[in-house]
């Protein structure tokens, strides 16, 4: 592992992803770091490798991914050949969406919906791939980023046991280290970008930094349910199930949508994602397997599933999506100091996050090129 790169990018998820090969396409010889503090790459469109039961392995975060009807030229050479080899599947028709009435059907959307084979986080994976020189990209997993400073035209990263990795250029996928949340979630006094410049210095981080502290953000909460190797899961005829919740139910409950995956051994996960905008609090297993029976109550497969479900995990997302104040395109890249900034905390126009991501590392690459 080197200490010196020509980019150094913090996070290994889908923007970061597609940042780093978007670059390595233009600049195949260019050296690239992604620091993430997960296991392994995706983010939060990673899969899990359950530690409680080495046999279970599934999409905790992100089940799948959206795409706008027309997308770009560029994202169409990206997404394209994983379409074509079948790394990507359509699974539109297992999206429904369930209201108050317990009414299920499919949801009307412009969008396609895809998942990748066999899990999640091989989307990231194999974007990667796409690479023209993989050897110039490099990964530090489970890797806190402690600090950044800029010192003599260089970037300085500290990361755990004090380690200083020096780079060209920074790349921030997410605005964890720039928004104001980072205080309570990191457990600091200052902002991490900010340390790195005095006010007045650059004027386009001075403006991301202020800009950056009206935006909100959801919450997230993952409740992981598991149900055992059974005639119940057996006559279960779906292979990759996703319901989301009404307007109403969302609202009511903080139940955004749920999620079914089979696994090896012929189990079940079920993973119901719930949101919050306000307060951020437990829901216990009995209350939500009663909220789901109530909400379910005319469909006897799920009653079924629900009642043998086992309360098997939790996952608290401290990275999610703004639902508000996105920033403008103009900030995402300092030629001054050689610092950018990709991920769906900037404007896409009317698509979805994961596309909203992947536009910004794609427009990122091309401003380093002007």
């Amino acid at each position: 592992m080197n200490n010196f790169y020509d980019f150094i990018v913090i996070g290994a998820g889908i923007s970061a992803c597609t940042f780093a090969v978007s670059v390595n396409k233009r600049f195949p010889n260019a050296s690239i770091l992604l620091v993430e503090q997960g296991r392994r790459i995706g983010g939060r469109s990673t899969t899990r490798l359950s530690r409680k039961n080495k046999i279970l392995e599934y999409d905790h975060g992100l089940p799948s991914i959206n795409f706008s009807n027309n997308i770009s030229k560029d994202l169409a050479s990206i997404i394209s050949p994983l379409i074509k080899s079948k790394v990507l599947i359509d699974i539109t028709n297992d999206i429904l969406l369930i209201n108050e009435r317990g009414d299920i059907d499919q949801t009307l959307v412009n969008e396609k919906f895809y998942r990748c084979l066999p899990f999640m986080f091989s989307f990231c994976n194999e974007m990667i791939n796409q690479s023209r020189n993989r050897s110039k990209i490099d990964f530090l997993f489970q890797t806190f980023t402690q600090s950044v400073i800029r010192k003599d035209g260089l970037w300085q990263i500290k990361v755990n046991h004090k380690r200083l990795i020096r780079s060209k250029n920074l790349i921030l996928s997410s605005s964890l280290l720039a928004h104001p949340r980072c205080l309570e979630i990191l457990q600091i006094d200052s902002l991490p970008l900010r340390l790195a410049f005095k006010n007045g210095e650059d004027i386009i981080v001075d403006s991301l930094l202020k800009k950056i502290t009206f935006q909100k953000y959801i919450k997230r909460k993952n409740y992981i349910l598991y149900v055992p190797n059974s005639e119940i899961v057996k006559n279960f005829n779906h292979q990759y199930l996703q319901i989301f919740f009404s307007d109403s139910i969302k609202e009511y409950f903080n139940f955004e949508r749920i999620i079914f995956q089979r696994q090896l051994d012929r189990s079940m996960i079920i993973v119901l994602h719930c949101y919050y905008t306000h307060g951020f609090f437990d829901i216990s297993f009995d209350t939500i397997i009663q909220t789901l029976i109530r909400i379910f109550f005319k469909h006897k497969k799920f009653l079924d599933l629900y009642l043998n479900a086992q309360y098997f995990d939790k996952m608290d997302w401290r990275a999610s999506q703004p639902i508000s104040n996105l920033l403008p395109k103009d900030l995402q890249w300092s030629s001054a100091s050689k610092i950018g900034f990709c991920g769906d905390w900037f404007e896409a126009g009317n698509c979805g996050k994961a596309e909203a991501a992947m536009l910004s590392s794609i427009r990122l690459t091309k401003l380093l090129t002007r």
